[in-house]
């Protein structure tokens, strides 16, 4: 019969395999995000950073944010580094939450599509986000200040379906880069009518196809609405 993991070596194991993912996906690159759910904000501009993992992974420890996802990355993360027990809990209270946590913690990339929801001013028990995006595995929530940061994970679908809409439109850039530079969701029509929003954000490519797409008689007379039956006839 194999040995059995504990419980504080499955939270260790699955900390240092997400944590090249979370690095790659969030921390290394920016997303600009749109959707007809946001009424605070035209968009909202996700820039996590390292600090923000431990928060997800749900552990309390001695080391920095910053220290503590550095060794999940380099994989010398120990058990000791860190307790179970966490704000003010203790430790079988707080072993349920982290067990959500570890759960929902690998499904937390590709969570900005067009098949995605979001809703805005998300709240859950005592936990307020600015927003929070989900593909149905998983509910990861952000605090806007103002770049978005994730706050909080959860398992499953938690949104509100009456206020939560898909992502119409997602960019995404490289953190070293000015400008966003790729589109991963978002269809033309929905790029032109928010083009004065996002005009000073986009890359210079992005910024050509887009204008190349308003109508002429549109773009000479300024119009920040371009007529729908116009734009959809030249996208044809």
């Amino acid at each position: 019969m194999a040995d059995q993991v504990s419980f504080k070596t499955r939270v260790k194991d699955t900390a240092i395999s997400i944590a090249p993912d979370y690095y790659s996906y969030y921390v290394c690159r920016d997303y600009l995000l749109i959707s007809d759910a946001f009424k605070n904000s035209p968009y909202y501009i996700v820039r996590a950073e390292k600090d923000n993992y431990l928060h997800l992974v749900g552990v309390s420890t001695k080391l920095s944010a910053t220290a503590f996802f550095d060794k999940c990355l380099n994989g010398t993360l120990d058990e000791s580094d860190f307790e179970i027990a966490a704000h003010g809990q203790d430790e079988k209270q707080s072993k349920g939450s982290i067990r959500r946590k570890i759960k929902s913690l690998p499904l937390i990339t590709g969570l900005f599509t067009d098949s995605s929801l979001v809703e805005e001013n998300f709240k859950k028990n005592t936990v307020l986000c600015t927003f929070a995006s989900s593909d149905g595995s998983c509910t990861l929530g952000f605090i806007a200040t103002p770049s978005a940061r994730p706050k909080t994970l959860l398992v499953g679908d938690e949104l509100d379906h009456a206020k939560a809409q898909n992502l119409k439109i997602v960019l995404s850039k490289s953190r070293d880069d000015d400008k966003f530079s790729t589109v991963i969701a978002g269809k033309d029509e929905d790029l032109v009518n928010v083009y004065d929003s996002i005009k000073d954000l986009i890359s210079e490519e992005i910024n050509k196809k887009i204008v190349s797409l308003i109508p002429k008689e549109d773009a000479e007379s300024g119009s920040k609405s371009p007529d729908n039956k116009n734009l959809q006839s030249k996208i044809k």
